[in-house]
């Protein structure tokens, strides 16, 4: 058998429905055995054996297609970005990062409910979730999601690194008590039991928390997450730090680009390689944006019109 390159199973109305209603939905069946048979070996040597593939010390878990040929294949040529953006109503999705989540025999470890939303630093909402797991996940070690809450238009405060060294400004919220909410007659809460293979598909306003592992085995899921056609540059101070990729790169206003954000599906067919992946830039622009946002044509313009009211001004260094 070989890696299958399309949805071994076509998404639905009701898929697509299930998503706008709840904020997640859950395909099965999207990858075949033998991507699981390729990536849980390797998985597993990153999450329990500890290997050094080269990986962030910082986060062990994260970029492996940077770094793991396998997961670099999953990025660019598996059919996850096909069936993620038939689900969000995305004509194409560009390669954002990837990650491990895993959780040992009998942990106890859980992640607090929050959204992912002000972790990215971008406006649109078409930068979903791809959750697939490598192992079998129940619903007691399963991810978890409150239905319906990827309607609910709250800037939350995030707990990045960069948000933790920074006082939180006036118009964001602490993530709420997911605990206390389950008192809440009117809330759904979503947990899923899954084969390797399957994919949940999570809105990035969606609230969601992970449980610890009850279980005797390893559960090991891989999240993708691929950035659809409303996608644009909006860099914050309090967003998670994007390794290789600096604010400087990211033009406000313009969708993200060039070889690390590629594209990896597309309804006309287009793709782009992997070639220059993970050098170069994170986006493109013209050459009016280019003057539009380098600093010295900036501060020249803005000197000028200082000058020319009679304000106080600078002058450069």
């Amino acid at each position: 058998m070989s890696l299958n390159r399309t949805p071994l199973r076509a998404v639905t109305q009701d898929d697509v429905d299930t998503y706008q209603r709840d904020g997640v939905v859950m395909l099965r069946g999207i990858l075949n055995q033998e991507w699981i048979d390729t990536l849980l070996p390797l998985g597993m040597r990153i999450a329990a054996g500890k290997e050094d593939f080269g990986l962030l010390p910082s986060y062990p878990g994260r970029y492996m297609s940077r770094c793991i040929p396998e997961f670099r294949e999953l990025a660019f040529h598996s059919p996850i970005a096909e069936a993620g953006c038939r689900v969000m109503g995305s004509k194409r999705a560009r390669f954002f990062f990837d990650e491990i989540f895993a959780k040992a025999p009998r942990s106890t470890e859980k992640t607090i409910w929050h959204t992912d939303r002000m972790g990215w630093p971008v406006s649109g909402k078409m930068v979903p979730s791809l959750w697939i797991p490598l192992t079998k996940v129940t619903q007691a070690n399963s991810l978890e999601c409150i239905a319906g809450t990827h309607t609910q238009d709250v800037r939350y405060w995030l707990f990045s690194p960069n948000a933790r060294k920074m006082i939180k400004p006036p118009d964001r919220v602490p993530h709420p008590d997911g605990e206390a909410m389950r008192k809440d007659p009117n809330l759904r809460f979503l947990t899923w039991d899954m084969e390797p293979g399957d994919m949940l598909v999570v809105h990035p306003w969606t609230l969601h928390y992970s449980h610890g592992n009850p279980t005797d085995g390893w559960r090991v899921a891989v999240s993708v997450r691929v950035f659809g056609d409303d996608i644009r540059w909006d860099p914050r101070p309090d967003c998670v730090n994007l390794a290789g990729v600096s604010f400087d790169e990211m033009i406000p206003g313009e969708p993200p680009a060039g070889p690390l954000f590629p594209v990896v599906w597309s309804e006309d067919g287009e793709r782009e390689d992997d070639s220059r992946f993970p050098r170069g830039f994170a986006t493109t622009w013209t050459r009016e944006r280019r003057s539009d946002v380098n600093e010295y044509d900036v501060f020249q313009k803005n000197f000028e019109e200082s000058r020319r009211a009679g304000s106080p001004t600078t002058t450069p260094a």
